[in-house]
């Protein structure tokens, strides 16, 4: 047998037409076989390593595959796909006739784009290293080089924006692929279905970008909508009251009493407890009808209560002195929350002609995010501020709401409740329970989490079955029935 010819690295790329840089690569990737050593710094190649640079050069430059996809090729062997194969893989791939600009057309991404895109998973989720030869990569890359040039919001916007992107586009090509190979094998022939793919993608890739903008469009009517409707609903939250007799069992006249008669002869801790007693079994009207001998007794906080009970009467006139009532009530979650429900229902109200309730809304809703109601100690206080943010952000349009962090914070004062036995009256552990356990129900029926809203629903149902809350729910269990 001859002896293969062997050549060092500058004949070979001279021979091939690839440059030093690329075999380089190429060996670090494994697509070429290791060189033969003949000393420290010295290594043959030979006829395989120009055959093998050949092979990649036609599946890249004539093929348009990428070099994921050739290495696949080049690993099988003679067991791995025909050339015929091939010629079918690089139809379906080249669809896309941008996917034909060389390297030299794109920007050239920096290590930190790799980084970045291999952090968000801009690749792909298993992707841990970047080819920098495979020219789909380097087109995504480029994108991400174009949103690192951006600064502050504006970049991590746009950074945010492909993770998701890319997270559910994902699905999406999974969905495409699925769809191509059914109709390949309902058909039998695979050059009519890569037909078919062609003629229908460019309409297809028009699609995408239509569909987005209209349902971007929705978004925005939808908010335009959902601010007339929702806006009206801030200032009368949906909250409940337990039936007469169910109150009775739970003693909750006879301790209010109790509070009442020890308030006017003078004891402060009950003047505050009968405070927070009326603003969870009460009404606006119980807390403003207080006689001013017990609102003396007042610390900061049942005085921020009163006000807001002023407040829900006249948003408009009341927010700026419930505002200045707040500051003095140190931290105290609930009191945010409150403020932004006052403000952002004062906001409707106006319909002010210099700024529109987008505007306004804006920094009342970062407000409303920064509370921490967590950190509150009183485990009433930290219910209560959960679900009332909770309520204001199922009341907001959908995307101001974000339902999803309606969710959480129900959840968060569910958990609360139901985690501080014997420190929430029975009364109002009652009441905060039902409605919240209601409004999940509501929110979780939404988002056709039938099992999970049922449970909740069954469990404010029981609550107190004659009341409110308890014919509330099974009106919403007979929605479920009816699915």
């Amino acid at each position: 047998m001859a002896e293969r010819k062997r050549m060092r690295m500058a004949e070979l790329a001279k021979v091939s037409g690839v440059s030093r840089e690329t075999i380089h690569y190429y060996l670090r990737e494994g697509l070429l076989p290791r060189p033969v050593k003949g000393g420290k710094t010295v290594a043959y190649y030979d006829e395989s390593h120009l055959e093998r640079l050949t092979l990649i050069r036609r599946l890249r430059e004539e093929k348009y595959l990428p070099l994921a996809v050739i290495r696949r090729i080049v690993e099988a062997g003679p067991e791995g796909p025909t050339d015929r194969d091939v010629d079918t893989l690089s139809d379906v791939l080249s669809i896309d006739p941008t996917f034909r600009r060389s390297l030299a057309e794109l920007a050239t991404p920096d290590s930190e784009s790799e980084r970045i895109a291999l952090e968000l998973g801009l690749l792909g989720e298993s992707v841990t290293q970047v080819s920098k030869n495979d020219p789909t990569e380097q087109r995504v890359l480029a994108s991400v080089a174009q949103a690192l040039s951006l600064e502050g919001d504006a970049r991590q916007l746009t950074l945010d924006d492909m993770r998701a992107c890319a997270q559910e586009l994902s699905k999406l090509v999974d969905l495409e692929a699925g769809l191509f190979f059914d109709l390949v094998i309902r058909r039998g022939d695979m050059p009519s279905s890569i037909a078919a793919l062609r003629s229908g993608r460019a309409a297809v890739a028009r699609f995408i970008t239509a569909y987005r903008d209209l349902m971007l469009r929705r978004v925005v009517d939808d908010v335009l909508a959902a601010i007339n409707q929702g806006t009206r609903e801030l200032e009368q939250l949906d909250y409940l009251e337990l039936s007469e007799g169910e109150m009775i069992r739970l003693g909750a006249p006879v301790q209010r009493k109790e509070f009442q008669q020890r308030a006017l002869a003078g004891d402060a801790a009950a003047a505050n407890d009968l405070v927070w007693h009326l603003f969870v079994l009460g009404t606006a009207d119980d807390l403003c009808a207080l006689p001013p001998k017990v609102k003396e007794l007042l610390r900061p906080r049942a005085r921020f209560l009163v006000a807001a009970a002023r407040a829900e009467h006249d948003p408009i006139t009341e927010r700026d002195a419930l505002a200045a009532q707040l500051d003095k009530s140190g931290s105290f979650s609930l009191g945010q929350v409150l403020v932004a429900q006052v403000r952002l229902a004062s906001f409707a109200r106006e319909k002010r002609s210099d700024q529109g309730f987008l505007e306004l809304a804006v920094p009342v809703l970062h407000d409303l995010a920064c509370a921490t109601p967590e950190q509150d100690a009183d485990p009433l206080a930290s219910a209560c501020a959960f679900h009332r943010r909770g309520l204001i952000r199922l009341a907001l349009p959908r995307v101001l709401g974000r339902h999803g962090r309606a969710l959480e914070d129900l959840e968060r004062a569910l958990g609360v409740v139901l985690a501080a036995p014997g420190r929430i009256s029975a009364a109002s552990r009652a009441r905060l329970e039902g409605n919240i356990r209601l409004s999940l129900g509501r929110l979780l029926l939404e988002m056709h989490k039938n099992a999970q809203a049922a449970e909740h629903l069954e469990r404010a149902r029981a609550i107190d079955p004659s009341g409110p809350v308890g014919v509330t729910a099974r009106k919403e269990q007979r929605r479920i029935a009816r699915r």
